[in-house]
């Protein structure tokens, strides 16, 4: 257990630039912004809130901000999983770290288990440091937006616990379904190294065109293979329960997001996926084990 947390406080040290000076910076960046479109008024509220309230507009603006963390999160990862997987065999700088007696398929998994927990965790606390900005531009939206209501800090508090509750929620669901293709291109940068960015795109690209060159006339018009993985991809809730949660004038209501994100899982899919994970990585480590000297 104490080479495994090592390992994995390697990898935060190694790419904290990414998933923590990054953020920062970006954070600092969103605050300016913000600040700036509430000074030259460039604010505007869906016509669906109805009459707004400053709790609904910081609602808006913490989901918001949820979903551009979250995009920004999922690119990371890949270029992370992308190059993570060979990373250390091409810098010997690091002996301590080269002289734990681990096996290979720890070391990688050290790297898979760092982007699916320590990463995503300092993303979230990102988000939740937005919360904070968003809560005093809100109070600055009074300015401009004379209709807006004052809410209490207590509401702001709940509201963000809900939200966040939501958004933590969605995030570790969202690793779990994504973990398969993570370990693919990981898997890929031990053999191909920094190729397996494109080659990850690639490869599937080139079975399904096979697939619809040879069997066209048996399967759905963008055929199988490809029609499978463009519904595994999918992970997103109905448009219609987004808009029944947060286009009101109440609150928002999690339960809703909640049913739909549940609801609309494929729990079986989702196990094959981390089956698939994890072959992925025990095969990228007796490659690593057998082929590279490291």
């Amino acid at each position: 257990m104490k080479s495994m947390i090592a390992l994995i406080k390697r990898e935060y040290l190694e790419h904290r630039g990414a998933f923590l000076y990054a953020p920062i910076g970006l954070l600092a960046i969103f605050t300016l912004a913000i600040a700036s479109a509430l000074a030259f008024n460039k604010v505007r509220l869906p016509y669906e809130v109805g009459i707004p309230s400053a709790l609904k507009f910081y609602e808006l603006a913490f989901a918001f901000a949820g979903g551009l963390w979250f995009v920004y999160l999922m690119v990371a990862l890949f270029f992370y999983y992308a190059d993570a997987f060979s990373a250390d065999r091409r810098n010997n700088a690091m002996f301590f770290w080269k002289s734990m007696p681990v096996t290979d398929f720890k070391v990688l998994s050290s790297k898979m288990l760092a982007g699916m927990t320590v990463f995503p965790a300092l993303i979230f606390i990102a988000l939740l440091a937005t919360g904070m900005v968003l809560y005093f531009h809100t109070m600055l939206a009074l300015v401009v937006m004379p209709r807006l209501v004052v809410p209490g800090i207590l509401d702001v508090i709940w509201s963000s616990l809900r939200i966040g509750f939501f958004g933590l929620v969605y995030l570790a669901l969202a690793l779990l379904w994504y973990a398969p293709f993570y370990a693919w291109v990981g898997a890929l940068s031990t053999v191909f190294r920094r190729w397996s960015i494109p080659l990850a795109l690639l490869v599937p690209g080139l079975i399904g065109l096979l697939e619809n060159l040879f069997f066209s006339d048996t399967g759905p018009g963008a055929g199988h293979f490809l029609g499978f993985l463009r519904q595994r991809a999918d992970f997103s809730l109905d448009r219609r329960d987004i808009q029944a949660a947060f286009m009101s004038d109440q609150p928002v209501d999690i339960g809703i997001l909640l049913n739909s994100l549940v609801g609309g899982i494929d729990w079986v899919q989702l196990a094959g996926g981390l089956i698939f994970a994890a072959l992925a990585v025990y095969a990228a480590s007796e490659y690593r084990r057998r082929v590279i000297s490291t």
